[in-house]
């Protein structure tokens, strides 16, 4: 689930616009038609997940075809405005043919493209060129782009060349309604005394691997029989932790619950003593808000993340750092906390505050609504307009109930 799309879906239902997420499907989810919480859902086959660099174009092009099959039948329908979810950018081409009867084009840049491959492949070269043009081609198309924090916003108007007035910076964070504190559920710890949590889509840039290692340090060579550890959600390195667990023999410290909807997720905070973001140091990484941190903070937990330069400069001192990519300094710093609640206590408050001083989503409505009002009017010629009835969404990776 892409969290980002279906709260600016639902924002923009709540402000009196009909919305239409269009999205790939899955197994979990096979209709291709639905309605969630008044949001029209169409969905399309999605293809299978793509694995290095001819994996993913292959992923996004049949995407991208199956995509535009769905929205053909939307033609003949009128828009206020059409926003375009990367990555790919090059979904915006998509939308091209519904601006030509006034739909304003946004584009929401959630992750820089060329960086997401830097990180992925550890190199640049032509691909990431191509990519940097795709990425300014798609910018400059659009009547407004709105991205998700002042760091790849700069890269808007710098890299893109895209007016600042045409900018907005719109911050995924954690929906009150969603995230709240509920009641701890102990056999979530399945007999260990304490949990570290970590949670969210599971593929190679989470660097799992790292907290495999520090479950291991604890629990195989300091005794720490007293710790368990939660990994929980999906993904394509699933299977392959499950087996590097199994390997060092911490099936009993280590487990992987599986997928976990909003209120699973609430249970699943409740019941953690710290959680943990392991994303490392990258360019991407280093311009990156890491949602999974907020809805932590959100809801008062303690957190132990690597020192990436937005992240620090969102959370300050309110969790704790341990030095990029290191297991050992990872697993020292659970140990500090795990034995020590009053610490623990006092960095949950300061997280808590932290998040709910702006940084909630209601926080980031406003902007919502100002960017789709502004690419309309754009797109129509007038300096404003009014909120007008339908909306559109493209994304890759949409809406799910």
């Amino acid at each position: 689930m892409d969290r980002r799309v279906r709260q600016e879906a639902l924002a923009l239902t709540e402000a009196g616009y009909e919305v239409t997420v269009v999205s790939p499907n899955a197994a979990e989810i096979p209709e291709l038609e639905t309605s969630v919480d008044g949001v029209r859902v169409l969905r399309f086959p999605a293809p299978p997940d793509g694995r290095g660099a001819v994996g993913y174009a292959r992923e996004y092009l049949l995407s991208f075809v199956r995509m535009r099959r769905v929205l053909r039948r939307l033609r003949k329908e009128r828009f206020t405005a059409v926003v375009a979810c990367n990555p790919p950018d090059f979904l915006i081409h998509l939308a091209r043919p519904f601006a030509r009867h006034g739909a304003g084009l946004v584009f929401d840049l959630h992750d820089p493209s060329p960086e997401l491959f830097q990180a992925m492949f550890q190199r640049r070269g032509l691909i990431y060129r191509v990519l940097v043009a795709i990425e300014r081609w798609a910018e400059r198309t659009a009547d407004v782009v709105i991205t998700v924090n002042e760091p790849c916003a700069e890269l808007v108007r710098e890299r893109g060349r895209v007016p600042a007035d045409r900018v907005f910076v719109l911050v995924t964070c954690p929906d009150p309604r969603h995230f709240f504190p509920v009641e701890a559920r102990p056999e979530l710890r399945r007999g260990k005394q304490h949990l570290v949590l970590w949670y969210g889509s599971m593929s190679r840039k989470e660097n799992l691997p790292l907290l495999v290692d520090a479950a291991d340090e604890l629990v195989t060579r300091q005794g720490r029989a007293d710790i368990g550890f939660a990994v929980v959600g999906l993904g394509d390195v699933r299977d392959e932790l499950q087996a590097d667990i199994d390997r060092r023999g911490l099936a009993d410290a280590v487990f992987l619950p599986g997928l976990a909807d909003d209120s699973m997720l609430r249970q699943w905070l409740a019941t953690a003593d710290v959680c943990v973001s392991l994303d490392g140091h990258s360019p991407m990484n280093d311009r990156s808000l890491m949602v999974k941190v907020l809805e932590y903070m959100a809801v008062g937990r303690p957190v132990i993340q690597f020192p990436l330069r937005e992240m620090r400069r969102v959370c300050g001192d309110a969790t704790v750092y341990a030095e990029n990519g290191d297991a050992r300094d990872l697993a020292a710093k659970l140990r500090e906390l795990i034995d020590d609640p009053e610490r623990r206590s006092r960095l949950g408050e300061a997280a808590r505050r932290r998040v709910h001083d702006g940084l909630t989503w209601p926080d980031q409505v406003p902007t919502l609504l100002t960017a789709v009002e502004r690419a309309a009017a754009l797109r129509n010629g007038h300096k404003s307009t009014r909120i007008s009835r339908r909306t559109a969404e493209v994304r890759n990776e949409g809406l799910n109930s």
